[in-house]
């Protein structure tokens, strides 16, 4: 629930600004709080599309980049 506040607050902050939903909620994905926290509250909004992106850096083929779910492998994330 904590995660969820900033999905919560922004969807009364467009429907109080637009009158109405947003067409898509869009969040950095990786970690993955971030976009389950924005993505939430807008779940059974099928109207909304929910899209997730990742930081691709200087390309997923140089490996200089963030995406951990496109080029990462699986393992242990702090600890």
């Amino acid at each position: 629930d904590f995660q969820s506040v900033i999905g919560e607050e922004a969807k009364v902050q467009l429907r109080e600004a637009e009158g109405r939903l947003p067409d898509a909620a869009v969040a950095c994905i990786g970690g993955g709080s971030n976009a389950m926290g924005l993505f939430h509250p807008f779940l059974d909004d099928t109207s909304v599309r929910l899209i997730g992106v990742e930081a691709g850096g200087h390309g997923i083929e140089t490996g200089e980049h963030a995406a951990s779910l496109t080029g990462g492998r699986p393992g242990v994330l702090h600890g």
